[in-house]
C-alpha cells in the first residue's frame, strides 16, 4: 500500500492514541491549549491503526496538549460580547474525561513517515501577507486562541505601516464630519463674467461703442462717402474706473510691504498603542471633559485634560516626572483643575 486511505472519523479517549515514534516537530503546548480552550477543536487529528493502538501521523503537538489539560473541570471561561463562553474542552464539567476527534487511516510504515514529515514540513514553508494578517489580528476584541501576543501585532502593524491608523483609531469618534458648504443662488446664463478689477455700474452718460458716422445716413449719387470716427473706449465690466487707486482684490502692493499671510497653529500627529481597557479609559477622560469644559474637539479636551494635570502636579508636593516642563495655562483652559491627591 503506497497511499493512505481513510476508513472513518471518531472521538476517542486520548489513552487509545500514541505521538509517532520520533516526531521531529516539537509544538508550543500552551499557545495550543490556549487554542483549543478559545476555539474548541476545530480539526481533527489524524491516525493510523497499529495493533490496538493508534499512532497520531498529523496532530501529534494536539494530542500533548489535551493531555496538559487532564480530566475534570479546569476553570477556565472568557468573556465575549458580554457573555461567558466555557473552556472549548472540558466546557467547564467535572466529569470531563480528554476525546479527540479522530480521522483514522489505513497505510503502511513508509507513507506514515512520509505522511508525518510532510505535515510537520509544510506547516514551516508558508508564508504570510502581513497586511493581511495584520487586519485579520486588528479586527479581533482580544487575541486570545489566536497564538499571537500584542508585541507581535505592534511589530506588524509597524512593517505594514498601519500603526498611525490604528494608534489613532481611538479618536475618530470625536471627530464631525465637516459642514456642507451652503447653496449658492443659480447665475443667469447671460450674466457676465467680472474680474477682480471690475466695476459694474457703468456711469450715466458713457458714451457707445461702434462707428460713427459724421454724415446724414442718406447721401445723394455721387457724393463723398461717410467718413467714420472711432468714439472713445467707453466704461464697461472688467476695468477699473476713477480716479482713486484700485484697492481691490490683486491691487498692487508699496514697495517694502510685507505680504499678509494667515496665521495658522502647526498641526502635529499623535500616536499611540493602548489596550483594549487603556482606550476605552482614555475615551471616557476625553468625552466627560468636552462635556464638562464644552470644548470644541477632542484634542482640546485631551490637552485640557493633560494641562490640568500639570498644573496641579507643580502646585503640589507631587514633582514631575523630569523632563516635562510646567505648561502656562491658555485661554482654552474653561475649568479650573483637579486638587492632586
Amino acid at each position: 500500500m503506497s497511499q493512505a486511505t481513510y476508513v472513518r472519523t471518531a472521538d476517542l479517549p486520548i489513552d487509545r492514541l500514541a505521538t509517532f515514534p520520533g516526531n521531529a516537530k516539537k509544538g508550543d503546548i500552551p499557545a495550543i491549549l490556549d487554542s483549543l480552550r478559545r476555539n474548541a477543536q476545530y480539526r481533527a487529528v489524524v491516525a493510523r491503526q497499529e495493533g490496538k493502538k493508534l499512532i497520531v501521523l498529523a496532530g501529534n503537538n494536539t494530542l500533548l496538549a489535551l493531555r496538559e489539560h487532564g480530566p475534570g473541570d479546569c476553570g477556565v471561561t472568557f468573556q465575549y460580547e458580554g457573555e461567558t463562553l466555557p473552556c472549548g474542552v472540558c466546557r467547564n464539567a467535572k466529569a470531563y474525561k480528554p476525546t479527540l476527534r479522530t480521522e483514522i487511516v489505513e497505510c503502511d510504515d513508509d507513507t506514515a513517515r512520509r505522511a508525518n514529515l510532510a505535515d510537520n514540513k509544510t506547516s514551516d514553508a508558508g508564508t504570510y501577507d502581513d497586511a493581511a494578517l495584520a487586519e485579520l489580528l486588528s479586527g479581533l476584541d482580544g487575541l486570545e486562541g489566536t497564538a499571537y501576543d500584542t508585541d507581535e501585532l505592534d511589530e506588524l502593524l509597524k512593517a505594514t505601516g498601519a500603526l498611525g491608523d490604528a494608534s489613532s483609531e481611538f479618536l475618530n469618534s470625536f471627530i464631525e464630519a465637516a459642514p456642507l458648504p451652503a447653496p449658492t443662488q443659480p447665475v443667469p446664463a447671460d450674466t457676465p463674467a467680472l474680474n477682480p478689477f471690475s466695476a459694474a455700474d457703468v456711469p450715466a452718460g458713457a458714451p457707445q461703442t461702434g462707428p460713427v458716422s459724421s454724415l446724414p445716413q442718406t447721401a445723394a449719387e455721387g457724393d463723398q462717402p461717410p467718413v467714420t470716427e472711432t468714439a472713445p473706449a467707453p466704461h464697461s465690466p472688467g476695468v477699473h474706473t476713477g480716479p482713486e487707486a484700485y484697492s481691490g482684490p490683486g491691487a498692487r502692493m508699496h514697495p517694502g510691504e510685507p505680504i499678509a499671510l494667515p496665521v495658522t497653529p502647526q498641526m502635529v500627529p499623535l500616536q499611540w498603542v493602548f489596550t483594549l481597557d487603556q482606550r476605552d479609559t482614555v475615551r471616557a477622560a476625553i468625552k466627560a471633559e468636552q462635556a464638562a469644559g464644552g470644548h470644541d474637539t477632542a484634542a482640546l479636551a485631551l490637552t485640557a485634560i493633560c494641562r490640568a494635570y500639570v498644573d496641579a502636579a507643580t502646585t503640589s508636593d507631587r514633582p514631575l516626572p523630569a523632563p516635562w516642563p510646567p505648561l502656562a495655562p491658555t485661554p482654552d483652559a474653561r475649568r479650573p483643575p483637579p486638587t492632586m491627591p
